[in-house]
């Protein structure tokens, strides 16, 4: 048999890879990790297209790692400057492919103490507590976008402000809500002695509404003076340390727009005595309590089904911690478990902590930690949030 030679076909312009489906297309784009999709926007004006429709931006939320954002502060220099790190993938790989470092290409004005309120669903809450106008911006980091609220004046006098930014599970829409905090002074008549009580008062946005910000009055609870890092089921939390009602975790939920009790674990009581310090967070999608003392170590709770009184389980009980800070407690808060088991906590606002429940608790300063994960170390301050990818 003598060999036969088989005529080639000229390749054509396209790849393979352009001339599939639109739908599986979509299908790879969004199981990419972030950095790679965010090249991907430069293959072709076609899968730009693709990669920025907000269908896609949903489908790829959906299957997204959450990932840590860094935004460094420099105490002689202001700075743009982000840096997305997904810490899934950090101990295997380069350290300059496990962080990916923008730039925003938004130009949206320099603010001088631009604070990362916080994010939902991979948008970020920008504001300026400094200016007397408090802007605030919500933008997508990856994409460049951003939009500016209109400036609120609230009428009256007040001495504070708190904002939080979240999505109504009840109409998809996103929406922001701002907090003006005052201290007011009561007179007990029969003493004659005066005391001072903290009031707030909420105005609520809707994006893609009306335009106009909506006064809801009074707030029924206290509230404490902290980023609201704790978006889960439509709500935001914190906790209630004056206990002014039963239970001590509060929540605003942005589908209802109402204030609300959540049940706290059985254990603690109606008034249970905190041992150290303690804040509220969300671990692998779920409600968390984190709470720490020195004779006890760290105790993290879960409501592993939201609302669920008795849902509530004991994930991770750490002991032996030593406590370096004199005269008062080590400030300790989970922020997410990675898929090897071990918990990353911001450590004293300045550092981190990864703790593997196999080994021991490793403290460490901020430069070490990133060369324990093999990320390239960073000498400046930064300030952090918690996000899932999206574009």
């Amino acid at each position: 048999m003598t060999n036969q030679i088989i005529p080639t076909t000229k390749k054509s312009k396209h790849s393979t890879l352009e001339q599939l489906p639109t739908q599986i297309i979509l299908e790879i784009l969004s199981r990419l990790p972030i950095k790679t999709l965010f090249l991907c926007q430069l293959v072709s004006k076609h899968w730009l297209s693709l990669i920025s429709d907000p269908h896609f931006a949903n489908l790829h939320l959906s299957r997204s790692p959450v990932s840590l954002l860094l935004k460094p502060f420099y105490p002689r220099r202001e700075s743009r400057q982000l840096r997305l790190v997904d810490l899934q993938i950090a101990h295997s790989t380069h350290p300059r492919d496990a962080q990916l470092k923008f730039i925003p290409k938004f130009n949206y004005p320099l603010l001088k103490e631009d604070e990362i309120v916080n994010s939902c669903n991979g948008l970020l809450c920008l504001s300026d507590f400094t200016d007397d106008s408090d802007p605030i911006f919500i933008c997508n980091p990856i994409l460049g976008e951003y939009i500016t609220l209109p400036i609120l004046h609230h009428r009256g006098n007040y001495d504070a402000t708190m904002t939080a930014f979240g999505f109504s599970l009840k109409t998809n829409q996103y929406k922001v809500v701002r907090f003006f905090l005052q201290e007011v002074v009561y007179i007990d008549y029969n003493t004659q002695m005066g005391s001072y009580r903290e009031e707030a008062e909420a105005e609520i946005y809707t994006i893609g509404g009306e335009g106009l910000w909506r006064n809801m009055g009074k707030v029924p609870y206290h509230l404490t003076n902290h980023s609201f890092n704790s978006f889960v089921n439509g709500a935001i939390h914190w906790l209630n340390f004056n206990h002014d009602s039963p239970g001590f975790i509060r929540c605003f939920d942005f589908g209802t727009e109402e204030f609300r009790v959540v049940p706290q674990p059985l254990e603690f009581g109606l008034h249970r005595e905190f041992r150290g310090h303690k804040c509220v967070g969300v671990l692998q999608d779920s409600l968390s309590i984190c709470e720490f003392s020195i004779h006890c170590g760290i105790d993290i709770w879960m409501m592993k089904e939201y609302g669920n009184e008795e849902s509530w389980s004991k994930e991770f009980v750490i002991g032996n911690v030593v406590n370096n800070k004199k005269g008062g407690f080590d400030y300790y808060e989970p922020i997410m478990v990675l898929k090897t088991g071990e918990i990353l906590m911001l450590y004293n606002k300045d550092g981190l902590v990864l703790y593997d429940p196999k080994l021991v608790l490793y403290l460490c300063s901020t430069n070490k930690f990133f060369e324990t994960l093999n990320l390239r170390a960073m000498d400046e301050f930064w300030d952090g949030t918690v996000t899932v990818s999206m574009l």
